[in-house]
């Protein structure tokens, strides 16, 4: 199991929770709803992912993450 805890717990904790949490979708479904995620998330701890820049990291590191499973798929 991974240990990760800041301060709150909510903001770059929740990144990284919605990440994982993402990654794993990507893999199993080949999608993901990173606001339904969040939503998700905040039904138990409130505030998860705080900014704009959070949700644009999300966003950025899932497509990088898809993009690559993709790739890995059209191999050989």
């Amino acid at each position: 199991p991974v240990l990760h805890h800041l301060s709150a717990g909510i903001g770059r904790t929740g990144c990284f929770i919605v990440s994982s949490i993402g990654c794993q979708q990507l893999r199993e479904a080949g999608q993901v709803d990173i606001l339904e995620t969040v939503c998700q998330l905040r039904l138990d701890r409130g505030g998860m992912i705080q900014t704009t820049e959070q949700y644009q990291f999300l966003y950025s590191t899932l497509a990088q993450y898809s993009s690559q499973l993709q790739h890995q798929q059209v191999r050989p």
